[in-house]
């Protein structure tokens, strides 16, 4: 049962229980949510009709902050000074909020003029009063900018309101008398506001604390300390026992006069049963782990066993993977020979071939007479025919191995090559070489040829550009090979996701010669590949056998 105390405390506690609401929150942020990293409005309504007459009384240093200005230029502002703001729907949601009594989580709203910061704005709103309204809201134009600070700073919003809506927050004058009440602790506490206020906390204690003086005891440690934090059993209106987490911490003024207490209830009876069945649940644990030990033994032994297993069957993939590089660098070597010895045939013998057949061609053309115009015609047709075979057999044996690789070069072949995708596909190429001669083995060579000619193809298949560039030149001890064009770019997780043969085989030749391949690709800003090794052979021998 609750008592009325007649004495000077109880008339001082009456007294200020007749703080307006604006008031009580005005003296409780300052030292309860000035270090919160959300904004907090206090507004009073003027006008009960008119939602215009919502007057700025008080903002937290966070509020000026998030919204660029300063808490003088905030101060004293209605939101008929904010005519954007009148056209959203906030001031309305505001008048419901205190018409209902209930708080709200009005979302997210687009905002900005010459006084609010440009941004996104996630607002709740809940009353204090029937004339006072807090308003939290967070600046969340940044985290739109990230998925992974959306989640983060919607999760701190989260639980920042769930704590707002969780917590009992009440205010003591210095004889620990409530002066203020939120609907927090209405619902944790289950009193009204008006049958608590100006009644001594202890009323919230169970009898047995009450007479041992634990709430003397914990006003007296946040006087001394500054603040006091306790766990233990609370009462409710209705007698029934929660166990609770306080945090009672002294208020005091510029001068340091003790002006009461703010007081933080939250309800941990949950937790607590849940620490009590961890307890238990841990006993049992400790027991079954006793019983459990030797088929633990058991168990591990058999863990060594297969980790041995595993290791060496690791060691016979890694010996493998080591065989199969040796038997891919022997058939790319043995590929590349029957390649250059093709080209060579084709060259050499085919090309003699169709020489001498348009050369027996000329000598019977000049035979005919005029008028065997037909025969002639015929031996035309046949000329251009060898022409023209003579042309797609020096295109074969240049794409199978080109000359100008064996005869002038890496350079030259480079040069060659970027002129000859141009002339087909109509793709500007440009290729930049270092302006000292290169001095590189046959395999450095080829792989180089190689791999451009692979990136080559993959830009006329697919990248849709309108140039190329490939660059060579020597860092201190390596060898770098780019090539980017101006297309349409990928995703290389992706690409390397679908297992494409292409790259794969790109990075297997600059693996032979400790080298690497990197791709980068940004969807509609081009495609770029890296190549990068030593300029020395690598140490090992080749194995050709």
């Amino acid at each position: 049962m609750i008592t009325r105390r007649s004495s000077g405390s109880g008339a001082h506690a009456a007294k200020t229980a007749l703080k307006k609401p604006g008031e009580v929150v005005a003296s409780l942020y300052p030292e309860i949510l000035k270090g919160m990293p959300v904004g907090l409005l206090v507004l009073h309504l003027e006008n009960p009709r008119d939602a215009k007459t919502f007057k700025i009384i008080d903002a937290n240093p966070a509020a000026a902050s998030l919204t660029g200005t300063t808490l003088e230029a905030l101060r004293g502002k209605t939101l008929a000074d904010f005519p954007k703001l009148l056209k959203t729907p906030l001031p309305a949601s505001c008048l419901d909020t205190l018409r209902a009594q209930e708080p709200r989580n009005f979302g997210e709203i687009a905002y900005g003029d010459e006084r609010i910061r440009e941004g996104i704005y996630a607002v709740q709103v809940f009353p204090l009063s029937h004339h006072f309204l807090g308003v939290l809201f967070e600046n969340v134009t940044d985290q739109r900018r990230s998925e992974r600070a959306l989640r983060e700073s919607g999760e701190r919003l989260r639980l920042l309101i769930q704590g707002v809506q969780e917590y009992g927050i009440f205010q003591l004058d210095p004889l620990g008398n409530v002066v203020s009440w939120n609907a927090g602790a209405g619902r944790l506490m289950g009193y009204h506001a008006e049958e608590i206020i100006g009644q001594h906390f202890s009323e919230f204690y169970p009898k047995e604390d009450v007479l041992n003086g634990k709430p003397q005891r914990s006003m007296a440690e946040a006087v001394r300390r500054g603040q006091s934090v306790d766990e233990g059993w609370r009462v409710r209106k209705d007698g029934a026992r929660f166990w609770a987490n306080v945090v009672l911490t002294a208020l005091r003024d510029a001068e340091g006069n003790l002006r009461g207490f703010a007081k933080l209830t939250r309800d941990m009876t949950e937790r607590r049963e849940r620490e009590e069945a961890l307890t238990r649940a841990k006993e049992l644990l400790e027991l079954r782990v006793e019983q459990r030990a030797a088929v633990l033994t058991r168990v591990n032994e058999e863990l060594r066993v297969e980790i041995a297993d595993r290791k060496h069957a690791e060691e016979q993939f890694k010996e493998t993977l080591k065989q199969l590089r040796a038997l891919a660098a022997r058939l790319q070597r043995v590929r590349e020979e029957e390649r250059a010895s093709i080209a060579r045939e084709i060259h050499d013998e085919l090309g003699q071939a169709c020489t001498a057949i348009k050369m027996d061609l000329a000598l019977i053309g000049r035979k005919i007479t005029r008028r065997q115009a037909q025969l002639r015609a015929k031996i035309e047709s046949s000329m251009r025919l060898v022409d023209d075979m003579i042309v797609t057999l020096r295109r074969i044996a240049s794409d199978l191995r080109p000359r100008t690789l064996d005869d002038l070069g890496l350079a030259a072949a480079l040069e060659w090559q970027g002129q000859e995708f141009e002339r087909r596909t109509g793709i500007h190429c440009r290729v930049a070489l270092p302006r000292e001669p290169l001095n590189l083995d046959s395999e450095r060579s080829i792989t180089i040829f190689r791999i451009f000619q692979e990136s080559l193809t993959n830009v006329a298949r697919h990248a849709q550009a309108t140039s190329v560039e490939a660059r060579l030149e020597v860092e201190g001890d390596e060898l770098i090979f780019s090539v980017h064009d101006n297309g349409k770019g990928f995703d290389p997780q992706e690409a390397k996701a679908r297992k494409s043969l292409g790259l794969v085989g790109m990075q297997e030749r600059a693996h032979l010669l400790n080298g690497e391949v990197s791709i980068e690709g940004i969807p509609g800003s081009g495609t770029t590949l890296m190549l990068r090794f030593p300029v020395l052979p690598p140490a090992e021998p080749r194995q050709d056998s």
